[in-house]
């Protein structure tokens, strides 16, 4: 069994998957050592009703006031875009941490944290039409909601309009004066590079905010949702895919999908 390091970040554990799957990826690991866990999206579908479940898992086996838990696009699946509030009450609840536009700070590491999502750009035609596919294609928008000012299907514009929010806030934080480390973590991923050769629907899992990490330069840039193993630099920055991915993907002894997590030692 694979010890962690004292600094977990991953994404895409989709709990509540491998439970119906009738397998726990938390059961390949050893998290003894571990001080700071921060999950960078896809916790679970349905969190209404599935957080609490996979929430007590986690407890099991680490103290919920060290998880720190970014939403991802599954996170919202049944429920709200704009239900943040009642995702940090369920977490809170629990005992975690809701880390949604979030700034953590562990020994010398300041680590910001968003979802992210993406500008609708990466893909093969205008915002518009890049849009229009999305919101044929994508599940993200049959199965999240938005609340106000009327209930509705989510659109793919109103997850470009948190983006464009998220990505604001980063920046606001990355200018602030820093002296150590810092990495960000989100859900969706910052660049291009993060997916494979002719990816479907790429304007839906990434952008390419290469400016913005050349003018800032964190040290890293943890992300998940493309469940592809990818490790590349833009400028000073180390990009890493941290995603667990889902059963249907398991192999027999397969604890190698923690591995990108295990170089997030301090």
């Amino acid at each position: 069994m694979k010890k962690l390091p004292n600094t977990l970040i991953l994404a895409d554990l989709h709990l509540d998957l491998w439970h119906k799957a009738g397998l726990n990826p938390l059961d390949l690991v050893d998290f003894d050592a571990v001080e700071l866990m921060i999950i960078a999206g896809d916790l679970t579908n349905k969190p209404l009703t599935r957080w609490k479940q996979a929430l007590a898992l986690i407890g099991e086996r680490l103290p919920l006031e060290r998880v720190h838990i970014v939403p991802g696009n599954h996170d919202y699946y049944d429920f709200q875009l704009d239900g943040d509030a009642r995702l940090a009450d369920i977490a809170q609840t629990a005992g975690a941490n809701f880390a949604q536009k979030a700034e953590i700070k562990c020994a010398t590491t300041r680590y910001l944290c968003c979802t992210l999502w993406t500008d609708m750009l990466s893909g093969y035609g205008t915002l518009e039409e890049n849009a229009a596919e999305a919101a044929r294609i994508m599940n993200d928008y049959y199965r999240i909601r938005i609340a106000r000012p009327a209930f509705r299907k989510a659109r793919p514009l109103d997850t470009v309009e948190r983006h464009r929010d998220h990505v604001a806030w980063l920046e606001a934080k990355l200018s602030e004066p820093f002296n150590s480390e810092t990495v960000v973590v989100t859900h969706h991923a910052p660049h291009p590079f993060a997916l494979a050769p002719q990816s479907p629907v790429p304007q839906a899992y990434a952008s390419d905010l290469s400016d913005l990490i050349n003018r800032y330069r964190p040290h890293r840039w943890l992300y998940g949702h493309t469940h592809l193993a990818t490790e590349f630099k833009i400028g000073m920055t180390t990009l890493r895919n941290v995603s667990i991915g889902y059963p249907s993907k398991a192999t027999s002894g397969r604890d190698d999908r923690w591995a990108a997590a295990l170089g997030d030692s301090e």
